[in-house]
């Protein structure tokens, strides 16, 4: 009696290789990670929720994230490598303390090219993201919202929707790193108006004006007009 023939197994797809899909899934979470951790640092440096001067471990960000220090380290290490912050002997990190005159050259650089993306956006900005900026700095001017970390928040995305539609992504990532080192210096500017009552933000109404008009040029000298405006009050207490 002749035995049954067993029956050919199909060729396994690469898919479904056993530990394959296993290998790559940590990996990409991990990435995805990284990546959320090292936005979510760079925006509260961004808006002045991490002060000058301040002194972080991967230990202690890691526990504020609830997460494991691996990715802590990763967006800690690419900051370190920017610029943003300076690692210590004992392998904790630092936000730099930025002098006056530091201060002054790096407010001379945000002008002139922040000045160029409200120009250079100013043709090309949509009504629905005007819209949105007005809806923003109307609430930043609510009574009370200065003295509320929010409040930089907003003005960050005030600016930053005005600098994206100008369309020049190297142009954003260069203000955008600038940012990163004159934000924790904001709450200064935050504190002060806080101390003084309701806020109207003058230059931020005369470039939604501006923005309206289609007007480039004003729109620029708003710009400016605001982040000098804002130096006078960070560089007194320098």
């Amino acid at each position: 009696m002749n035995a049954k023939k067993a029956p050919a197994r199909k060729p396994r797809s690469p898919e479904s290789t056993p530990g394959e899909l296993q290998l790559e899934m940590p990996k990409l979470q991990r990435n995805t990670l990284n990546e959320e951790v090292y936005d979510q640092l760079k925006h509260a440096l961004m808006t002045g929720r991490i002060a000058p001067g301040s002194t972080m471990t991967i230990r202690s960000l890691a526990k504020s994230f609830g997460i494991s220090p691996m990715p802590v380290r990763e967006a800690l290490r690419r900051l370190v490598a920017e610029h943003v912050l300076v690692l210590l002997p004992n392998r904790s990190v630092s936000l730099p303390i930025i002098t006056r005159e530091r201060f002054r050259e790096i407010t001379r650089i945000r002008t002139s090219l922040e000045g160029l993306a409200a120009e250079e956006a100013t043709p090309l900005i949509t009504a629905d993201t005007v819209r949105k900026m007005a809806v923003l700095n109307d609430e930043m001017e609510l009574p009370g919202q200065t003295k509320r970390p929010e409040y930089l928040s907003k003005n960050r995305e005030f600016h930053f929707c005005l600098y994206q539609s100008s369309r020049l992504p190297t142009l954003v990532k260069i203000i955008e790193a600038l940012w990163l080192q004159i934000g924790p210096l904001l709450t200064i500017q935050r504190e002060e108006f806080a101390s003084s009552g309701v806020i109207v933000q003058t230059q931020h109404r005369r470039l939604l004006k501006a923005l309206k008009k289609g007007d480039a040029v004003e729109a620029r000298d708003a710009v400016v007009n605001d982040i000098e405006d804002a130096a006078k009050v960070i560089g007194a207490s320098l």
